[in-house]
């Protein structure tokens, strides 16, 4: 078993000690996001990885994605777009675009220009998050595009009353709350969180630069009987540390994303249940990073640019399950979604009025970093697309050994193209405490706006390109008795019509292209064992082909807990194996493997718990290779040390 799961709780009280549960108790906790219907891990039509509460806090991480680096077969890393903007390695595939969708309480976080969610959204608070539930593999059958090497929903605190307060290195300071509400037949639920840091120093640049962190998370959620309304806003600022073209202090990236959803359950009888549901949601950046450093002779002064843009996207989604007889369950569904860029600007320090046209020449220097909310070298971008989905299930229980899943999807792009996602997952379980799978999947991603018509001193538009698709099979194998839990997953992926970036004029200029048609096979693999008191998970994942763009071909994970009459102890290591890439034939990235490891030793008194925190506890100094930066390296974060205080009001 990869990791634990929680139970649904009323208040903060009533939670159960997920630590007291046996290891065969925790497997049968439940989870939605595999098939809209609640299953176990054993019964999920896919293969899935579930955090708790307490294993999220057990991490120590404070940004939710780097949860991911605990997941069998994915890893996150930082990337070359200022502020470390983080950029996901999922089954062998590290491209930049949005190959996992990232849901926030079920809101699709991705967006139209540039399809990955963390552009838009960077950094989630993971102190508001009571659980995280993902797919590993393809989950465009229930959720379309960009459900494509995995599906990840954030789920925030429901029944929370508390307050917390951290301290760190490097001018970290947080402020974290959760309020919780029931009152007759409403209630009422809020989130919180204040972050900022000054940043680490990195000392590459002419100057030294920092990467420093300024974060507000905001989410509600209101219920009436069968009506729930949810809000969330998140703002970064996540300025300095490293572009395309190197360092600057005068790197800038500011993001917003905010959504509203409304559902319902418009009626239900002994075997049918309609849901409706309306959502919009709202992403704004404003971003400026060197490209083009004065160093090099071509200008006196640095030359940044980078998007001013604002994205939106509406939907409406209509849902049916019906309950045949006791062994077989019908879900179907339909879709609207209707996204729109209806800014496409620039934030930059060159520009000719004239010619309307970004040029680094020292006669277009502006003296400053100017903010234009639309220009027309961009205004192809102003594009909108329509989505139509219409998606169904059969989950049909055969006895009591086999149990199978039927499904598919069908999505039509106006302007673009359709395509038909089809998926199938048999489970059978022969004997006790095991439990065979064989799942077949295919998922697709549609390209974005800036793949499709960007037009700057970067990248070049590809009208012409079509949708990427990846038909993905898994045999799993799963124990689980009251102490051992083992996973082994053995995929195979056929990554087809992949959208790359090519380069044109040298290696100055880049286009995307659909030029990628690879396979690659791997194993995942996970053990859990409860001793008398030490908790052991281990992960472990290999592929046993070379990754699309240089990435970590075996990595791990080791997650240790102890408990002492004092304080419980974690110890996580994170362990990624070398990169050894040629960039050119004068330029040679090499990352030796390393491990990382983080932290925590906690003590709770009654209503009060007193943490010490460590990410990345022995300061080590490593690289993430990016092909994009001038020497493909990417510099990987130093160690956060902090105290950590909390105190819950049930």
């Amino acid at each position: 078993m990869a990791v634990t799961s929680r139970c649904f709780a009323t208040s903060n009280s009533s939670q159960p000690d997920l630590f007291s549960l046996d290891i065969a108790q925790l497997s049968q906790l439940e989870v939605t996001i595999a098939s809209n219907t609640s299953e176990t891990k054993a019964t999920a039509p896919s293969t899935i990885t579930v955090f708790d509460e307490q294993k999220l806090a057990s991490l120590g991480v404070i940004n939710a994605f780097d949860v991911l680096n605990y997941v069998p077969g994915m890893q996150m890393a930082r990337g070359d777009w200022v502020g470390a903007v983080p950029k996901e390695h999922a089954r062998g595939v590290r491209l930049d675009n949005g190959y996992l969708l990232i849901l926030l309480d079920g809101v699709r976080l991705n967006e139209t220009s540039f399809g990955k969610a963390t552009v838009y959204t960077p950094f989630i608070a993971a102190s508001v998050l009571e659980r995280v539930e993902i797919i590993r593999g393809p989950g465009s059958a229930l959720y379309g595009s960009n459900a494509f090497l995995g599906v990840v929903n954030f789920i925030t605190k429901k029944q929370h009353q508390e307050l917390a307060l951290s301290l760190g290195e490097n001018g970290y300071q947080a402020l974290n709350a959760s309020y919780h509400l029931k009152k007759n037949d409403i209630a009422f639920n809020a989130n919180l969180s204040l972050q900022q840091a000054n940043g680490e120093s990195y000392n590459e640049a002419v100057e030294e630069v920092n990467d420093p962190l300024k974060h507000l998370f905001l989410n509600a959620q209101v219920t009436y009987e069968n009506t729930k309304l949810t809000l969330h806003l998140i703002e970064n600022q996540l300025d300095e540390f490293i572009n395309l073209g190197g360092y600057s202090k005068d790197n800038v990236h500011k993001s917003q994303s905010m959504s509203a959803t409304l559902s319902h359950m418009l009626w239900q009888d002994e075997k049918n249940t309609f849901d409706g549901l309306i959502s919009y949601a709202n992403f704004q950046i404003d971003s400026s990073g060197m490209v083009l450093p004065k160093e090099l002779g071509i200008v006196s002064e640095d030359f940044l640019t980078g998007p001013n843009w604002r994205t939106q996207w509406s939907k409406l989604k209509l849902a049916h399950r019906y309950i045949l007889d006791d062994s077989k369950q019908f879900n179907s569904g339909i879709e609207y979604r209707h996204a729109s860029q209806y800014q496409a600007g620039v934030t930059t320090n060159y520009y000719d009025y004239q010619s309307e046209l970004i040029i680094p020449d020292d006669s277009n220097y502006l003296g400053s970093l100017v903010r234009l909310d639309n220009i027309p070298e961009f205004a192809a971008l102003r594009a909108s697309h329509d989505f139509y989905g219409v998606f169904s299930q059969l989950k049909w229980q055969l006895d009591e050994k086999w149990l199978l899943f039927i499904g598919a999807r069908y999505d039509d792009i106006q302007g673009i193209d359709s395509k038909l996602s089809p998926r199938f997952s048999a489970i059978w379980k022969p004997i006790n405490h095991h439990s065979f799978k064989l799942q077949y999947g295919e998922s697709f991603r549609t390209p974005v706006n800036n793949e499709l018509y960007s037009s700057d001193s970067v990248t070049k538009g590809n009208p012409d390109l079509t949708s990427e698709y990846v038909k993905t099979s898994e045999l799993v194998w799963l124990y689980t008795d009251t102490n051992l839990s083992l996973e082994t997953v053995i995929f195979h992926n056929q990554l087809r019509d992949f959208i790359n970036l090519v380069p044109i004029e040298g290696n100055s200029f880049f286009t995307f292209d659909n030029t990628v048609n690879e396979n690659i096979t791997g194993v995942e693999f996970s053990a859990s064992k409860a001793f008398s008191k030490l908790n052991v998970l281990v992960n472990y994942t290999q592929l046993f082909d070379d990754p699309i763009n240089a990435s970590f071909k075996r990595f791990a994970n080791l997650s240790l807990r102890y408990p002492t009459s004092f304080a419980t102890l974690y110890l996580n290591t994170i362990w990624r194996d070398k990169i050894d890439e040629a960039l050119s034939e004068e330029t040679q990235f090499f990352q030796a493997s390393y491990s990382l490891v983080n932290f925590k030793m906690e003590r709770e008194f009654g209503k009060h718990s007193v943490s010490l925190s460590a990410e990345n506890l022995l300061d080590k100094e490593y690289a993430i290779f990016d092909p994009r930066v001038w020497n493909g390296a990417v510099p990987g974060k130093g160690r956060n040390l902090r105290v950590n205080y909390q105190f819950n009001f049930n």
